[in-house]
């Protein structure tokens, strides 16, 4: 395959099959056996196949258009992912994005691509190709490295950042189960840049470009959790949208087993944030109109001391005469107060 190969005749992701690896072997059968195989047998645990099928509500399958629309709310509490008053800085159609498939070639792997109007995804190279960064007007580098790297300082975008007086960041890890502690992090520092204004052009909003070494692993992985949690979409949905723009991409088995735990993650903060929300409603509805009492007047809820001056009234014993407690005359009449009942260990007799 050469460098300018079309690939417009893949139309995107549709299903992707893993092999199975566990060896297959047959029961021995015959009249002499004793024991008849009710399935097939296996002699390790098979692989579970992993399918990924586009989603039609971002395109259609005629012409394999992708349409981001910014989403209609966001159901999560202020600090989780934005700052109070983020969507007021930030402009919803930066949220929108329209693109058809162009044809693919195996050259664009080393190119970046725009995901959403501020978000870029590509290698490392295009973040040290200073021709780009200005003609795209990125303001922010984010590098998804290595601690390796960070050590051999590699990986940075920071002598370019200072050169053309732009940011420049980095978030190092050590393994890819790493990052699923870490995009909040990540998506919080994304959205604290775009809404804060700076812009290398009038008219361009705050750009930022995701990169990693190839472009196609931890940093892709960044874009489809942010798009996940900012676009309320899922993981199958959101992986789509950013294979439409970046082919070479390469989320495996193990990133896809992470982003899936992500979901879960963030379906797991909408509710808390729906409880509370709810919550809220309920306990400012009650503030403002209080229950009303037959009569007009509210009722009294007895103290411990008013109970305990119940407790303490005495009676008269018909048998005796004598005065006794209440509380004793309800204990002897009740066969079921704890009192009353048997006691669960009894003294051993020697």
């Amino acid at each position: 395959m050469t460098d300018d190969t079309p690939m417009s005749n893949i139309q995107g992701p549709t299903t992707v099959l893993y092999p199975v690896n566990a060896q297959q072997k047959s029961v021995p059968q015959g009249p002499g056996e004793l024991y008849t195989p009710a399935h097939d047998y296996h002699t390790s645990v098979p692989i579970p196949r992993q399918k990924m099928v586009p989603p039609l509500t971002l395109g259609t399958y005629s012409d394999d258009n992708m349409i981001l629309e910014p989403p209609k709310e966001h159901p999560f509490e202020d600090g989780e992912f934005v700052s109070p008053g983020f969507f007021d800085r930030a402009h919803h159609t930066w949220f929108s994005h329209h693109a058809s498939t162009a044809d693919w070639t195996y050259a664009k792997r080393r190119d970046a691509q725009q995901i959403l109007p501020f978000l870029y995804l590509g290698p490392a190279s295009m973040a040290r190709d200073r021709g780009f960064v200005q003609n795209e007007g990125i303001t922010l580098l984010l590098s998804i490295r290595d601690k390796r790297s960070a050590i051999a300082r590699l990986l940075s975008g920071v002598k370019i950042a200072e050169e053309l007086g732009i940011q420049a960041d980095a978030v190092d890890v050590d393994s890819e189960q790493e990052l699923i502690s870490l995009y909040p992090k990540i998506i919080r520092a994304i959205n604290q840049h775009i809404s804060s204004g700076v812009s290398a052009r009038p008219g361009l909003p705050p750009r930022v470009l995701v990169f990693c070494e190839s472009g196609n692993g931890r940093s892709a992985s960044v874009v489809i959790a942010y798009i996940m949690s900012m676009m309320n979409l899922d993981m199958a949905s959101a992986m789509w949208a950013v294979h439409h723009r970046r082919f070479c991409i390469d989320v495996g088995e193990s990133m896809q087993t992470l982003l899936h735990s992500y979901q879960a993650i963030l379906d797991a903060k909408r509710e808390v944030a729906k409880a509370r929300r709810q919550e809220a409603s309920t306990s400012s509805s009650l503030a403002i109109q209080p229950p009303s009492h037959p009569g007009g007047q509210l009722t009294k809820k007895r103290s411990f001391i008013e109970y305990d001056g119940d407790a303490n009234t005495s009676a008269t014993d018909e048998n005796t005469g004598s005065s006794v407690q209440k509380n004793a005359i309800q204990v002897d009449d009740n066969a079921e107060h704890p009192k009353q009942r048997p006691a669960p260990f009894i003294e051993r007799v020697v």
